[in-house]
């Protein structure tokens, strides 16, 4: 859901930068926490820096603390300042070198990603073309709102009651359907395109580059209350464009009754 874009950023020792959400400085803060917590303790990360498991709570708290000054999502630089700081900070109470540190991660991305043979590669590419063209069709007939012209289909979750919410919680049986696009346009052009074909939704403009038609949604939860707001988007109607390593993205969640 909209919550994979900040995950996607958070990750152990590389944190670069975030989208400039209205968001206060210590909910920014706690959700570095907890994304930290969570790399740290996953995947046999705390094994390869000799941690305890039990301690990545307390490791992420203090790696935090100690970066804090540095957090400025609305500013590049200062963000990638913030990833250094995280990284040797890391190094630092781990007694870790920078080299066992990138070792780690390697070790856990090649857990989880394990290179296929050449003759996998090209049946599973074969599979993904044939599945994407099938997907996009299935796609067509399901969606009950506007899909934007010019897209890319990256994912459709018919059941999404099983994705993780912000509490790395099942979002449970109530949340949407939801589709995930990207597009070489703009946001202004996608904001344009979904204005007048959204009826009854609320348009919620957190930064520039970042904007939410929702509808239904209660009306004391809106983007600054950050916690709340992600919680509950996924249970609405809405569609969400933000921009994200050079592409904008979309999120359609929709009703199919």
């Amino acid at each position: 859901m909209m919550l994979s874009r900040y995950a996607s950023l958070l990750t152990l020792g590389m944190i670069t930068s975030m989208p400039a959400h209205s968001v206060d400085r210590e909910q920014g803060l706690e959700r570095v926490r907890e994304q930290l917590a969570q790399s740290c303790s996953a995947g046999g990360m705390a094994s390869c820096l000799g941690v305890e498991t039990s301690r990545c709570e307390r490791l992420a708290e203090e790696v935090v603390k100690a970066c804090s000054e540095h957090f400025a999502p609305a500013e590049q630089e200062p963000m990638a300042a913030f990833g250094d700081c995280i990284a040797r900070q890391t190094r630092q109470r781990t007694g870790v070198t920078e080299a066992k540190l990138q070792s780690c991660r390697s070790q856990v991305e090649g857990v989880a990603h394990a290179p296929p043979s050449t003759e996998e590669a090209v049946r599973g590419l074969e599979d993904a073309k044939a599945a994407m063209a099938q997907d996009a069709k299935a796609t067509r007939d399901a969606v009950t709102l506007p899909l934007y012209p010019d897209h890319e289909l990256t994912a459709h979750h018919q059941d999404a009651s099983g994705i993780p919410g912000i509490d790395s919680e099942p979002l449970g049986e109530e949340a949407v359907p939801v589709v995930m696009m990207t597009t070489s346009d703009t946001v202004e052009d996608v904001v344009a395109f979904y204005r007048n074909r959204l009826d009854g939704f609320t348009l919620y403009r957190t930064a520039a580059d970042d904007v939410t038609f929702a509808k239904g949604m209660p009306d004391d939860v809106t983007p600054s209350d950050f916690r709340h707001w992600m919680k509950a988007l996924p249970l609405h109607e809405h569609v969400s464009i933000y921009r994200l390593s050079g592409k904008t993205h979309i999120e359609v969640g929709y009703r199919t009754d």
